[in-house]
């Protein structure tokens, strides 16, 4: 038995005011560089990746893998045609290479909401290019990213699929690892799934998806009911990228099971419970000043952990630059002696803090160089506290194992603010970096991040409280402020009700 193996992950952003190109594919922050054939063996095998979990499951049931290829690109604007085609057309020649040496299967690691100028539903391009090569009964299972724009014409050419079931993602390797055992199961003889669709008709901003809060957790829990009471075999619920602006933007319920009339029936409940909770799927969020105060006042007391905000807009893993100022300055503003931010992407502030020297003063003004319509950089000067290489291996729930190298980093200080300065750009959800430079998050008083959600994978436990807040920047919280021109649903009604309320952990 021989399953051949691909990876190709993009999150766009179409708001973002940037594109991909291919070069953004070969060495992505924080994740294994674009990697082929046998290769991928030694990069994404120790990696927390969905392909690393397909691969191991295959290992272990004695079933020999084809590693075709494996990229992923930071989540930005819409990536270039050009960088499409090139890696499409890699992918799709060595599929049709390994089909002509004897297979049997093919696993896809996608995420489900990659946009081209030319195909909005690029996975679905994607998909229907290689069951051109190689058409149905073949069997090709694919494991998505929980916020995937799912559409028909993904779930019609997949003879099974898995999404994410975390938010932060901590089950990469688990859902990738259940998607080859249930597409080997096919292939000794277990019967091909019948599937059921429904489109979920609101958007959800990514604040309001997180699987530790309402309505997620909810919502969640009754589709595993569904599985446990064995009325159905899969509910695979996406919560969608709503800054992604095209027709199939939203969330979707994908039902798998051997009998189909059950997999409508349970598609049909999941949905009117989705149409129950989407007042709950709409929050207000405080402005960085506010949360700044708020956090001042929760360091001061008894406890323990920082009081960690997060500057959700612009969060690097969902199209942010990483390079916005609005939050340091609120910081500095507000006195916030003590806070950590992590981190500004700013390679002409890391290498003069390396030029500097530890304990060197610096007048330089930091930020914004490709986020100007958010906010100006931050003046100086700034003392070189710390410096270090940028290279160190990931210790976070989400990019645990993962080689991650961002260039020479700093950490500077400007009247008791501290602030991580680093070449590129990576969402703030791994505590290694912090690490790297001597910091313990335990110790901190106030730690911002820019992340929306997965930072919660390292911190939720850890913080004595966590305070989502607004500074400018391309990861729109509310969804009413976009200009949308090409998708089809409207946001989440009933701003009066919010999840992410300031509360001690």
């Amino acid at each position: 038995m021989r399953i051949a193996v691909a990876g190709f992950q993009h999150e766009t952003n179409s708001f973002a005011g940037t594109v991909a190109t291919r070069a953004d594919f070969d060495r992505p922050g924080g994740w294994p560089p674009f990697c082929t054939g046998a290769d991928m063996a030694t990069i994404i095998a120790p990696s927390g990746t969905p392909a690393a979990g397909a691969m191991a499951e295959a290992a272990q049931s004695g079933v020999g893998v084809v590693p075709l290829l494996w990229c992923i690109g930071l989540p930005s604007g819409p990536v270039e045609d050009a960088a499409f085609e090139n890696i499409a057309a890699d992918i799709c020649a060595r599929f049709r290479g390994a089909l002509d040496q004897g297979l049997d299967a093919l696993y896809l690691d996608l995420h489900g909401a990659m946009v081209t100028p030319s195909f909005p539903d690029a996975e679905g391009e994607l998909l229907a290019r290689l069951r051109r090569i190689a058409p149905a009964p073949f069997p090709i299972a694919a494991s998505f990213d929980l916020h995937g724009n799912i559409s028909e014409k993904m779930v019609r050419d997949c003879t099974l699929l898995e999404c994410y079931r975390t938010y932060p993602h901590v089950d990469l390797r688990e859902t990738g690892a259940m998607t080859m055992r249930r597409l080997i199961g096919v292939l000794k003889g277990a019967p091909v799934p019948a599937i059921a669709y429904r489109a979920v008709p609101f958007l959800a901003s990514i604040n309001d998806q997180c699987s530790f809060v309402e309505p997620v957790r909810s919502l969640l829990e009754r589709g595993a009911q569904f599985e446990k009471a064995g009325k159905i075999d899969r509910v695979s619920q996406f919560f969608g990228f709503p800054l992604a602006d095209i027709a199939i933007s939203g969330p979707s319920i994908v039902i798998q099971g051997p009998d189909a009339a059950k997999a409508e029936a349970v598609a049909d409940a999941m949905l009117a419970a989705w149409m129950q909770a989407e007042a709950r799927f709409a929050t207000r969020l405080p402005q960085a000043h506010e949360a700044v105060e708020e956090a001042k006042r929760l360091a001061a007391l008894p406890g323990t952990g920082p009081v960690v905000i997060a500057d959700t807009q612009d969060n690097p893993g969902g199209g942010g630059t990483g390079d916005t100022t609005g939050m340091l300055r609120a910081l500095i503003e507000g006195g916030a002696q003590g806070a950590v931010l992590v981190h500004i992407a700013d390679a002409d502030a890391a290498e003069a803090a390396h030029a500097a020297g530890e304990g060197a003063v610096v007048d330089i003004a930091i930020g914004a160089s490709l986020s100007a319509r958010f906010g100006a950089p931050v003046a100086g000067p700034w003392r070189v506290v710390k410096l270090g290489s940028g290279s160190f291996t990931g210790v976070g729930p989400m990019y645990k194992g993962n080689a991650i190298a961002l260039g020479k980093v700093a950490l500077l200080e400007r009247r008791g603010v501290r602030v991580i300065v680093a070449p590129r750009k990576m969402q703030a959800s791994e505590p290694g970096l912090l690490l790297h430079l001597g910091l313990d998050p335990q110790t901190l008083p106030i730690l911002v991040v820019k992340s929306s959600v997965h930072f919660r994978g390292a911190y939720q436990t850890m913080a004595r409280a966590i305070l989502p807040a607004l500074a400018p920047g391309a990861v729109e919280a509310d969804l009413s402020r976009l200009d949308y021109h090409n998708v089809l649903r409207p946001p989440a009604r009933n701003h009066s009700h919010s999840t992410e309320e300031v509360s001690p952990l």
